[in-house]
């Protein structure tokens, strides 16, 4: 998720309304079509101004909506060349569903979401536009995702009990697979956004876990996330050094409870992938 400020201006320069002046006199009866024909002239002179502001507009959020779909199916292209077209469709809508997590929750924060954006061999990210309040805040946007992706999955499983299809099975573990991941104690990924709300060290430990999730795997992914890792925590330090007492303080509470939520979270994914990782494996 990257997070992008940007603010509104109020519009300057608008011209004064013109003095009024009485007319001398009321038209003539027989110009009174001349009037109704002005009147139009004017309402349609004002209609095609409107309209040049609205078209605009509407073409920037189509074009939004464009790169959406476009970049949403492209990873499904991409997706399908390695495990079919079912497969791939079902694994990015529960990107989709994921990433649709964080923009509620960032809208619940009162700030502006952008639209989804997919990077196939890499994943999705949505816009954050402005800066969260507090810390808490921050890691209830991040963990907002992993919440809806978990829901999701356990819905993949729930059609695989009741259809028997091997297809729903393996969505489900794919996605409480990748949500898991994603909780990776580690920035950019959703965990490290969450785990720095009630531990400044834990991504140490998201470091050490993507380096021996990359020696099993050698996934170039990790190697580039890694990459990403250390340079977001490099800045992060320098940010937090510069602003060192402007974010508000977290109460201990609001803390203890995250770090419940994001550990019990992690808990019944691994669960939930183990299990069905079994059923995959024994044919079920």
């Amino acid at each position: 998720m990257s997070l992008d400020s940007t603010s509104a201006a109020p519009d300057a320069g608008a011209p004064s309304p013109a003095p009024f002046t009485p007319s001398p006199a009321p038209p003539p009866r027989g110009s009174r079509r001349g009037l109704w024909a002005t009147a139009g002239v004017g309402l349609a002179v004002a209609a095609g101004k409107l309209k040049l502001l609205i078209v605009p507009l509407k073409a920037l959020k189509l074009g939004k909506l464009f790169v959406t779909a476009g970049s949403m199916f492209a990873m499904i292209g991409f997706e399908a060349m390695r495990s079919g077209w079912a497969f791939a469709v079902g694994f990015v809508l529960m990107i989709l569903i994921h990433e649709l997590g964080h923009a509620q929750a960032i809208r619940r924060a009162g700030l502006a979401a952008g639209y989804p954006v997919f990077i196939p061999f890499f994943g999705a990210m949505i816009a954050l536009r402005g800066q969260p309040q507090t810390p808490l805040v921050e890691a209830r946007i991040a963990i907002a995702g992993p919440l809806a992706g978990t829901v999701a999955s356990l819905g993949a499983l729930a059609l695989y009990f009741v259809t028997h299809q091997r297809l729903f099975l393996a969505l489900g573990y794919a996605g409480c697979f990748l949500n898991l991941f994603n909780l990776t104690p580690i920035s950019p990924l959703d965990g490290g956004r969450v785990a720095q709300l009630f531990s400044r060290v834990a991504w140490i430990v998201g470091l050490v876990i993507l380096g021996g999730m990359f020696l099993l795997t050698r996934t170039p992914q990790l190697l580039l996330i890694g990459i990403m890792a250390a340079t977001h925590a490099f800045r992060r330090r320098q940010v937090d050094a510069g602003a060192a007492g402007a974010r508000p303080e977290v109460p201990a509470a609001d803390r203890f409870n995250m770090a419940a939520g994001y550990f019990g979270l992690a808990a019944f994914l691994a669960t939930a992938a183990f299990l069905s990782h079994r059923l995959l494996a024994g044919g079920a």
